[in-house]
């Protein structure tokens, strides 16, 4: 009678748990990109459903770049958006595997391409446009915020496009056509003067600026047309014009703390005070040269350099369960320190200290990746974004605070910008 009691209770048992299962598979809203890879299996699914990682966290959140040079590669070495190629850092499987779910593609000008600088963007803009056509079932372009809940719903990379240079504009129509082309945000400055005003080497090496007349009639109609204003390489008595004059949040679309490296293209206290102040986010730089002051002088090879083998062989191991390929990885990581070069620890800093300052609704990503950029030795690529979240948890930061910093900030920001057109 026992035997049989404890035989019916195990078939009870298997039917009902098969029921269970059956139900959160088909029933349940399934985690973002969690089929991004074509990852299909049911037993994969379940282990994802059924992990606490903070890998799976990350997964589910949103996730925002907001400056990515990528097109650029395109256009000077002939990068390939949805290849792997040894030369770059992002592109189209990488930022997939590091769970980027909106990424902005900043069109720079290259000083050459200056007497045609419109031409030139209308160009680049064309070469994003392709990366949609030629993987349609991967990436789209969002002009809206709820194009953006659309794209992300659906699984695919979320593409936006702003623009690092205000060198293109002649007038204010032109402010226009870009915005017409997707154009969703301007980095007014590089490291030049511009007809719009100064830059931050340029103010650094003693020469006066802040922005010209026709500069404060382009913050204006930027603010009219709902186009977002980006800061980063922006002079101080420029920065503090815009301030004056912007009527809506403003972002630093790659930009750091200049307490903590005081190099010319970060930002100062008051400065990131004044951000906060009018609602607008700092978007952390991945450069190590603004993260850590001996940067140079220490660097040496990057850590995918230095285990090439041993990375690529974990990443076949488990290339469609992304949770554990990043918890591997991770393991693998902490079992070889490096000694050398920048830790993504000292990037970390920088978000604790903006968090410190003036609070953590002010904070994001911004990689600069692709941008001839040297990244901290743990973020050698575009699938490292899952080691910062990791990195905010042991830190103490809770789920709200590090989804606000992985993306959220800046979506609030597009909205309220974007929608007042």
């Amino acid at each position: 009678m026992n035997k049989l009691f404890r035989k019916v209770n195990t078939r009870l048992l298997l039917f009902y748990l098969t029921i269970s299962i059956t139900f959160l598979i088909n029933c349940k809203t399934e985690p973002k990109k969690i089929l991004i890879n074509n990852i299909s299996e049911t037993s994969t699914i379940i282990n994802q459903m059924q992990t606490d990682s903070i890998f799976k966290f990350f997964y589910d959140a949103i996730v925002v770049d907001s400056h990515n040079d990528f097109v650029y590669q395109v256009y000077n070495k002939g990068a390939s958006f949805d290849k792997k190629d040894k030369f770059t850092q992002t592109g189209l499987p990488r930022l997939l595997e590091g769970g980027v779910d909106v990424q902005v593609f900043a069109v720079w000008i290259p000083k050459n391409e200056y007497p045609r600088a419109m031409s030139f963007v209308k160009e680049q803009v064309n070469r994003i446009k392709n990366f949609e056509i030629n993987s349609p079932d991967k990436f789209e372009i969002a002009k809206t915020y709820d194009d953006i809940l659309r794209i992300t719903g659906n699984h695919k990379l979320c593409g936006l496009m702003g623009i690092e240079d205000g060198i293109e504009i002649e007038s204010l129509e032109d402010i226009e056509s870009l915005y017409s082309l997707g154009i969703r945000y301007i980095g007014l400055l590089w490291n030049n003067n511009n007809k719009i005003g100064s830059s931050a080497k340029e103010e650094s090496k003693g020469k006066k600026g802040g922005l010209t007349n026709f500069g404060k009639k382009v913050i204006e109609k930027m603010n009219e047309i709902g186009m977002i204003i980006d800061v980063s390489h922006m002079g101080e008595q420029s920065f503090w014009d815009v301030i004056s004059l912007t009527k809506y949040p403003i972002i630093a679309s790659h930009s750091n703390c200049y307490s903590l490296n005081p190099h010319y293209r970060n930002l100062k206290d008051e400065q990131i005070k004044a951000i906060a102040k009018i609602g607008g986010v700092i978007m952390v730089n991945f450069y190590d040269e603004f993260i850590s002051p001996n940067a140079e002088a220490t660097r040496s090879q990057n850590f995918y350099e230095m285990y090439r083998k041993q990375l690529d062989s974990i990443y076949l191991l488990y290339e469609n369960d992304l949770i554990k390929f990043n918890e591997e990885r991770y393991k693998f990581i902490l079992e070889h320190p490096i000694n050398y070069g920048t830790s993504i620890d000292k990037l970390i800093d920088h978000i604790d200290y903006i968090k410190n300052l003036v609070g953590v609704d002010y904070i994001g990503l911004g990689s600069d990746f692709d941008g001839g950029i040297t990244p901290p030795n743990e973020l050698y690529d575009g699938t490292c974004y899952p080691i910062i979240a990791k990195k905010l948890s042991e830190r103490g930061y809770s789920k709200d605070e590090i989804r606000k910093i992985l993306g959220e900030n800046f979506l609030r920001v597009f909205k309220n910008v974007t929608e007042k057109r």
